[in-house]
């Protein structure tokens, strides 16, 4: 969340999607979500999208091995060998130094 809110001027650039295998439907993701918004979350919700994978198909195939794990995908769906949430901020970075308040133009 912090990330998504740290470079909301640059979403036109990136895209959040959380894969959560604990659940089988949208519903049950709901139940499970409530305590942890109320606890770590000041009772918000997520800001990206979730995506349910209850029979852990995307981490099969993804090589996902551990909860958080960030991946980073170019617009064809492939991974970025050392992406993540690091590498997605450095290219951000070196697009627009300052995401706080403008983009790359300003």
């Amino acid at each position: 969340m912090a990330f998504y809110e740290k470079y909301k001027d640059l979403r036109g650039r990136f895209e959040i999607l959380a894969i959560h295998i604990g659940a089988k439907t949208l519903t049950e993701l709901d139940e499970k979500l409530k305590p942890i918004s109320e606890q770590h979350w000041q009772g918000r919700t997520l800001p990206f999208p979730v995506l349910v994978d209850g029979a852990g198909k995307t981490a099969k195939a993804y090589g996902i091995w551990g909860i958080p794990f960030d991946l980073l995908l170019d617009p064809e769906g492939h991974i970025v060998k050392g992406g993540g949430l690091k590498l997605l901020e450095k290219c951000l970075q070196e697009a627009a130094p300052t995401p706080q308040g403008g983009s790359a133009r300003d």
